[in-house]
């Protein structure tokens, strides 16, 4: 049975509505499915085979001469990887041509489609295709089902195609609209960047000018004016020559050019019959400079500050380039540009430098005790303007004890901060402590601590942060070694032991006491714990800048410490420190590390 009305019979003679109609082939090639498989389509082909119980269902778009399947299943080879069949073999062509549905029962019996090679070749016998169209109203192939027996198919499963076939159309439509809107926008995109070319090329300089204002460092300057100048097509190389560098050999002649006419120096074309583009006065020596490279167009920017020539920025391409007007002036402001940036950084490299200086003239010199060595460091962190408030010290202490014939005073603090007004509080806070150990003979950290303290809240010292104190006392009979100590929230000083073994001091929650500095948020007072220190141990005190790193567990790297001390300890505290500044220096934070090794 072929389900075909009689208009549509008369319509299906191709003559009167032929597959090759130009809009048709236009609406298909804007459509941009072909053989090739897109998912959307095979789910409408496996979607039909699943509800109809059929072994065959395509999604067919017929062309003036073929017709292709983005979407398939149960197809038999070659069929199945061809994706496409010539009209010979199409059904699917009698529903384009007549826009209506064609349902078939058994193709041997309808004249329409009893020749075609489908039946032979494909094994077609029953066939049921619904129109897939899109906005215009051109049909552009078929949704069809089949059977290779012949089959009646029921209402139920002709409307099942149809409905399909009515959501494949949708998807065509949505396709092809989401495609127009792309074109659109691109269309809207190339005249939006025509008409903004000026205002790009000011937010470009306004992003060069934010970007050069956070450089800190000559290095920093010279880093981004690289990524300043990555991507421009043709691109090879740029240089930053200060005035210092001009005296040196191998400066290109436009270099010096521009330095000492402090003028845009330029050349477009380093090619024979190339002319001289900003009055580059020796061609020849130019081009003789570049011979053994690729290079084939240089433009050279004076850069100037406050006091006048800074520099020279010598930019190189491996194509010709010519500069308009507007890009000259670009280029004379990336100069003053940099030249601002450069004397900023310079300012702060010294500024920096000053403050380093300060802060280590602040930090004492280690006491020479005899039969007692120590040593200590304090290495400043990466970011170029901090300097902190860490802090070590050790001092000597009056004898009060007779069990006792040496008392030195160990501390490693930490006040909170990494700027100027940081370091100087923390050098009034050394030096207070330092007081109230020697004004306080026979009294333990603790007490020293309290009264520490107490001095700063009276007078107004604004001193916040972390500390450990300890006293290291020798018995003067025995030699041997005892430490007592407090902590102010400080991280636990590590002891190795004479055989290597490693452990970390650790206090007890009520032993560790809070920050010093926030006396309001407990009762006052710090509590003392003390030890036996075998002979021939090492301990260490440290900041947390050595351990609190971003992205890394504390304890991992409380363990790496003690590996460091356990690794080392036998050479001496000197080797300890080298090594704990080497490993732990030069991080997110300013590192203190204070080791002594007991006899």
């Amino acid at each position: 049975m072929t389900v075909l009305s009689d208009s549509a019979r008369r319509d299906a003679d191709p003559s009167r509505r032929p597959l090759g109609d130009a809009g048709r082939i236009a609406a298909l090639r804007e459509l941009g499915l072909s053989q090739e498989s897109d998912p959307a389509m095979e789910r409408f082909a496996h979607r039909v085979r699943e509800l109809l119980e059929v072994p065959v269902a395509l999604v067919s778009l017929v062309t003036g001469d073929e017709q292709l399947f983005p979407g398939m299943c149960g197809l038999p080879m070659p069929w199945a990887e061809r994706r496409a069949t010539p009209l010979s073999h199409s059904f699917c062509q009698h529903v384009v041509t007549s826009a209506e549905p064609l349902v078939i029962s058994d193709a041997s019996r309808e004249p329409l489609v009893a020749d075609n090679l489908a039946v032979s070749e494909l094994g077609v016998v029953a066939y049921a295709g619904f129109p897939l169209t899109d906005d215009d109203g051109y049909v552009l192939g078929s949704l069809c089902a089949i059977d290779g027996e012949p089959r009646d198919w029921t209402p139920e499963h002709l409307t099942l195609l149809e409905d399909l076939a009515r959501d494949c159309s949708n998807e065509i439509r949505l396709r092809v609209a989401r495609l127009d809107a792309q074109r659109d926008r691109e269309r809207r995109d190339r005249i939006e960047a025509q008409l903004t070319t000026e205002i790009a090329r000011s937010r470009r300089m306004l992003s060069i000018a934010e970007s050069l204002n956070e450089t800190r460092t000559e290095l920093g300057v010279r880093t981004r004016l690289q990524h300043l100048v990555d991507g421009i097509e043709g691109f090879r190389l740029v240089w930053l020559h200060l005035i210092d560098d001009l005296q040196g050999e191998g400066i290109s002649p436009a270099v010096l050019e521009a330095a000492e006419r402090g003028a845009l120096v330029a050349q477009d074309d380093l090619a024979e019959d190339a002319t001289v583009a900003f009055g580059v006065q020796d061609l020849a020596a130019l081009r003789e400079h570049h011979a053994d490279s690729e290079v084939r167009a240089v433009l050279c920017v004076p850069v100037t500050g406050s006091s006048g020539l800074v520099g020279v920025i010598e930019m190189l391409w491996d194509v010709p380039r010519a500069l308009d007007e507007q890009e000259c002036l670009m280029a004379m402001a990336l100069g003053s540009y940099v030249g601002q940036a450069l004397e900023r950084a310079q300012l702060i490299e010294r500024r920096t430098g000053v403050a380093h200086q300060l802060q280590q003239a602040m930090l004492t010199t280690l006491p020479d005790v005899p039969g007692l060595p120590m040593a200590a460091c304090y290495v400043a962190a990466t970011a170029e303007e901090w300097v902190g408030g860490d802090w070590y010290d050790a001092i000597v202490l009056p004898p009060t004890d007779p069990e006792h014939d040496l008392v030195v005073a160990v501390t490693v603090g930490d006040v909170i901060g990494h700027d100027i007004p940081a370091a100087a509080v923390m050098g009034q806070a050394r030096a207070m402590l330092r007081q109230a150990a020697f004004d306080r003979p026979g009294a333990g950290p603790a007490d020293v601590f309290t009264h520490f303290e107490s001095a700063c809240q009276a007078l107004d010292v604004d001193a916040r942060g972390t500390a450990v104190l300890a006293f290291l006392s020798r018995h003067a009979t025995t030699g041997a070694w005892s430490m007592t100590w407090t902590s102010a929230g400080h991280p636990p000083p590590l002891l190795a032991g004479p055989d290597g073994s490693v452990r970390r001091l650790e206090l007890s929650a009520e032993d560790q006491g809070l920050l010093f500095g926030y006396r309001d948020l407990y009762d006052g007072r710090r509590h003392d714990s003390t030890i036996e220190v075998p002979t021939g141990s090492t301990v260490l005190f440290y900041s947390d800048g050595v351990i609190e790193l971003p992205g890394v567990d504390l304890d991992v790297q409380m363990d790496e410490l003690g590996d460091v001390l356990a690794a080392r300890h036998h050479e001496g505290p000197q080797a300890v420190i080298d090594a704990v500044s080497m490993q732990f220096g030069s991080g997110f934070d300013d590192v203190v590390a204070l080791a002594v090794q007991l006899p």
